[in-house]
């Protein structure tokens, strides 16, 4: 596999399925979720970790299927 090559988001949800990569590395694979990561967690006063990365992608999804 290689590394260097973009990954669209769907095959970045079939690596967290199959326990690849955790829910702050699938954030940080896509650049432009990344900083609105981060902002929100500085706007929330949240810690950036494995918990809030899982509620950050939930809330995503949300607004994305509403």
């Amino acid at each position: 596999m290689d590394k260097n090559k973009e990954k669209s988001y769907e095959e970045l949800i079939q690596l967290k399925e199959e326990g690849k990569i955790g829910w702050r590395e699938l954030i940080r694979q896509q650049p432009e979720m990344e900083n609105d990561y981060y902002h929100w967690c500085v706007e929330n006063d949240l810690d950036m970790n494995e918990e809030t990365a899982e509620a950050f992608v939930t809330l995503t999804e949300e607004h994305v299927t509403a």
